[in-house]
């Protein structure tokens, strides 16, 4: 098959294969309580299993009918054609499940470094986080820093173990690799129970009883652990009552148990709800999406131990004016605040919102406010409008399900908010307000793209405002020196996927060789002679002017100095002069680049009492600069940029040997901590087109940077 037929094949398979698979997916479910709420990013490495878990979620709780296949592009959050072709999430999806009367919001993230925009856009909506680690390959190093943030802003987390079914499935290599890397709080509340050598099922450290998932029904079977079953799992279930124990605010518990004394398990469990509730114990769950697993234990996490969106903290709110506005509390009474995390443009509905209301309610037929301020650098240009809430709905992946409200605390997607981008604030009308933005990862990729024809430039245009009005990660920039037209991604996947969504929208362009913008300068003193006298009948033009230049250090600038004498040029006409050389500075000498740093002295030259002009004059130092460069020597001098990268100690070495190798300077390293060096270097703006995606080769995927630009140098090779 070709490309385009395996692109058509996969647009077609994430469009409808979901949607034959649900079962009754009119209904949605609309939260009436946030207490009731739990929202729950799922992050971890590309191929770690979140998605396929997701499917084992949903089809243990009879929402689907069958699980979904990645390669078949049958699952219900990867539905994104990008997400098919690629064969992995590209974007942030919510699947709400509602378990004993509590709604969980599942936020399924990539995994994929480019797409790490979409995966804090989540994190942003949850309340906590459930770590995705393969039970195959292990940990990763993007996994382990992301686990550092959540650390940092207190996010209550537990560990799932994936893809026990798998021949290479290595769980307690894997569970003691998550105990070294995540910290000695991780214990797991179950451990498998195997048959034949495949994991058939779970023993509850504190319950005693195991979950058999061999029949492959709906629900496990649960019976009493036997007693080779318990005594073999004895050190294990010591270690978690004891971790279980230290998080206790009952002091005497330890006491009590050490003495021999026999916890009672329902004191265990609210002890450990509590810990986890408060970041500071996070439970571990084996899984397998194949046999489903470990699904009816880790939907028990989510509902009874996971905090509700009231015990968690809210952003800062400002009004528009920037000024600091009252504190906000997830009630569904207060003010309205809600935040878009998300938006997509659909054929049929247009732009469409997805939403995490964290203050007041969303309801249909309500005028709000909507505002974006805060990310002009990014392309996203301040912006205030006052819309009109048609309809509501609560995303399942790609299906939406009409509710009629939603509250403080839960997650839904609104329809036809034509201004409305990821990041913006959703409040009331009469009371506009602004979330403090979460951190957004800075693009450092740029690729240029041109559209096919001028017939395609206005629809290249449109497609791309729509296209960066949902990805605060992508970055459009029209270069002034190059004239290009620049996308600032995050690495080749997610330029492949915003190319690929231009094109979708019937967009026709390609792409070409990012050009550096470089400048031109002097680089020996040389003399130029402008005479630009046309005497063709009437009124003539007469300008002759005689110029000195030299060039100055780097970043001096220009300066123009006027040494004429006796009034050989009027001076009326001297600035005149300045100006053609002005001009022609900026439109080049040799390469058409700009010119920089040198001084033009304007020594001698004639004048007509009826000929001479301004433009005649103008004329006249143009001229005389493009004599001197073609008498002088002229430089080409290239952008070089700070740059300072933050590696693991154990990559320091390949990385500043590589930067040697781009004609790198180091300027220094200095220590950040765990194990982090941060590397500060001088690099061309040439070597660091593709830097991010070299770099995250080198790092196995850890090491990040940021550039900011330092001055022109001369270019190797150049006189």
């Amino acid at each position: 098959m070709s490309v385009k037929g395996t692109k058509d094949a996969a647009r077609t398979a994430g469009r409808g294969g979901p949607e034959v698979r649900r079962a009754d997916a009119q209904a949605g479910i609309a939260a009436q309580d946030p207490a009731t709420v739990r929202n729950v990013a799922l992050i971890g490495h590309s191929a770690a299993g979140k998605t396929m878990l997701v499917e084992a979620l949903l089809a243990a709780h009879g929402m689907i009918s069958r699980k979904g296949s990645i390669a078949e592009g049958t699952t219900v959050t990867d539905s994104d054609p990008a997400a098919v072709h690629q064969q992995r999430s590209v974007t942030l999806s919510v699947v709400p499940l509602l378990i004993d009367g509590t709604k969980v919001n599942l936020l399924d993230t990539p995994g994929y470094p480019d797409f790490i925009g979409e995966l804090r856009a989540g994190l942003r909506a949850a309340d906590a986080a459930l770590f995705v680690v393969s039970a195959v390959d292990g940990i990763d190093a993007t996994t382990t820093a992301l686990w550092g943030e959540c650390e940092t802003a207190g996010t209550p987390r537990a560990v799932v173990i994936t893809r026990l079914d798998h021949p290479r499935a290595d769980y307690d290599a894997v569970l003691a690799a998550c105990q070294r890397t995540f910290g000695e709080s991780v214990l797991p509340l179950y451990v498998p129970v195997r048959t034949g050598g495949e994991v058939t099922g779970l023993l509850g450290l504190l319950s005693g009883t195991v979950s058999d998932y061999s029949t492959a029904e709906p629900a496990p079977s649960t019976s009493q652990g036997g007693t080779d079953q318990l005594a073999g799992s004895e050190a294990a279930r010591g270690q978690l009552i004891e971790g279980i124990i230290a998080e206790s605010e009952d002091e005497t518990l330890m006491d009590r148990y050490l003495g021999g004394e026999d916890i009672d398990t329902d004191v265990l469990i609210a002890d450990l709800e509590t810990a986890v509730e408060r970041a500071s114990f996070f439970p571990v769950i084996p899984t397998s999406a194949v046999t489903g697993l470990g699904t009816a234990e880790l939907l028990e996490i989510l509902t009874k131990a996971f905090p509700s969106p009231l015990e968690r903290g809210l952003p800062e709110a400002t009004d528009l004016a920037g000024g600091r506005a009252a504190a906000l509390a997830c009630d569904p009474s207060g003010p309205l605040a809600a935040e878009v995390v998300r938006t997509t443009v659909d054929p049929f509905l247009g732009r469409v919102c997805l939403v995490r209301v964290f203050s007041g309610t969303l309801r249909e037929d309500t005028a709000v406010h909507v505002a974006g301020h805060g990310l002009a650098e990014r392309g996203h240009q301040d912006h205030d409008a006052d819309e009109r809430l048609t309809h509501l709905y609560s995303p399942l992946g790609a299906n939406l399900r009409p509710v009629p409200f939603c509250i403080a605390g839960d997650i839904c997607a609104v329809a036809k908010l034509g201004s409305a981008e990821t990041g913006d604030t959703i409040s009331g009308k009469d009371q506009p307000l602004l979330l403090a933005t979460w951190e957004m990862p800075e693009p450092l990729m740029p690729v240029a793209i041109e559209a096919d024809s001028r017939s395609d430039e206005d629809a290249l245009a449109r497609s791309l405002a729509k296209v960066a009005a949902g990805d605060p990660t992508l970055r459009v920039e029209r270069n002034p020196e190059t004239h290009q037209l620049i996308l600032w991604c995050m690495g080749e996947a997610h330029a492949d996927v915003v190319l690929d969504r231009l094109r979708d929208q019937g967009v026709k362009l390609h792409t070409l060789d990012v050009v550096t913008p470089l400048r031109e300068t002097f680089a020996a003193p040389a003399s130029g002679h402008g005479r630009h006298v046309k005497q063709s009948g009437g009124h003539g033009q007469y300008a002759v002017c005689d110029i000195d230049v030299e060039p100055l250090a780097r970043g001096a600038g220009f300066e123009f100095v006027d040494k004429t004498v006796g009034g050989v040029i009027p001076g009326t006409f001297i600035s005149s002069v300045e100006k053609g050389v002005r001009a022609q500075m900026q439109k080049g000498l040799t390469a058409g680049f700009p010119v920089v740093d040198l001084r033009v002295t304007l020594r001698g030259g004639k004048a007509h009492s009826v000929d001479s002009s301004d433009a005649a004059f103008q004329a006249a130092g143009a001229l005389a600069l493009r004599e001197a460069a073609a008498a002088g020597r002229i430089q080409l001098l290239e952008p070089v940029s700070s740059v300072s990268i933050t590696v693991s100690d154990e990559h320091v070495g390949a990385v500043m040997s590589d930067l040697s190798s781009r004609r790198g300077r180091l300027t220094g390293t200095d220590s950040s901590g765990g194990e982090l060096t941060e590397i500060s270097a001088e690099v061309p703006d040439q070597e660091l087109l593709k830097y991010s995606v070299e770099l995250r080769a080198l790092t196995a995927g850890t090491g990040r940077f940021r550039r900011s630009y330092l001055r022109h140098e001369p270019v190797p090779g150049n006189p």
